[in-house]
């Protein structure tokens, strides 16, 4: 089992603010960076950011994202055994095809609810994402596939990943409404705005319903307009079908119905 971390609407965050952090992270979950990767424009490339990742060191990824020759790229910890990475963090932009965002996928059996805790308190204090999300996959390749809604996997079985896919601002320049109107489905950890706060649920808000019953988890403010929503694992289908339902969820579909057959008189 693998655990995604994934933050949105990063277009005001620096590269060297997230070399820094995915750094410090890293090593408060005790995982050695053993390589690291850069995104660089191909000069004759088959469409507009089309682009390669050129492998290097992470002192050398240092050095060229301070001086301004890298901004989206790729860290590593790598294993034997285990491909593509054991764990890794990601920073992409919008210049090589994409749209803004910074993803991790890394083991859950290193998770640690405090060094997450601490690198979220640390990342919202620069005032650089409107939205985040912590999930779980079975892979490591699902954890990665899903920051971005690709390859159809999917996290819960209310859920159609690829319509988060379309709602983001790559080639498909989506509506991006998980910024503050919507969100993409519920998970174990959220971080909101203050604009998610304000969604109107059957008279009330957002925040006043999340407030209104344990069940709905727990709330905790961060910086910048930025709140902490978490709930507990067993909520998370009911809270995705109740939400889903009143068309508050980018990727909610409703669960299929199985009708059977007749039997023949």
């Amino acid at each position: 089992m693998y655990s995604g971390i994934a933050l949105y609407d990063t277009v005001c965050l620096s590269s060297k603010t997230v070399c820094e952090l995915g750094e410090y992270f890293f090593n408060n979950l005790g995982l050695p960076i053993t390589g690291a990767g850069y995104y660089s424009i191909l000069e004759h490339g088959d469409h507009l950011g089309d682009h390669e990742i050129i492998e290097t060191s992470f002192s050398d990824l240092k050095a060229k994202v301070e001086n301004g020759e890298a901004t989206a790229f790729r860290i590593y910890s790598e294993q034997d055994g285990v491909q593509p990475w054991y764990a890794s963090l990601g920073y992409m932009t919008s210049e090589f095809g994409g749209f803004h965002y910074v993803d991790i996928q890394y083991p859950k059996e290193i998770d640690n609810p405090n060094v997450v805790n601490e690198f979220i308190r640390v990342v919202s204090e620069e005032k650089s994402f409107s939205y985040g999300i912590k999930y779980f996959n079975d892979k490591v390749t699902q954890s990665f596939y899903y920051a971005t809604g690709d390859n159809m996997v999917n996290v819960f079985r209310c859920e159609n990943s690829s319509l988060f896919k379309r709602e983001c601002h790559s080639r498909f320049k989506g509506k991006e409404r998980y910024k503050g109107s919507m969100l993409r489905m519920v998970y174990p950890v959220n971080i909101i705005n203050i604009n998610h706060l304000g969604i109107t649920i059957g008279g009330t808000t957002l925040k006043d319903w999340i407030l209104s019953s344990e069940k709905h988890g727990t709330l905790k403010s961060l910086s910048n307009n930025l709140w902490l929503w978490k709930v507990e694992y067993d909520e998370l289908e009911k809270l995705n079908n109740h939400l889903g339902e009143l068309g508050l969820l980018i990727s909610w579909k409703p669960l299929a119905v199985n009708k059977g057959f007749k039997s023949l008189p």
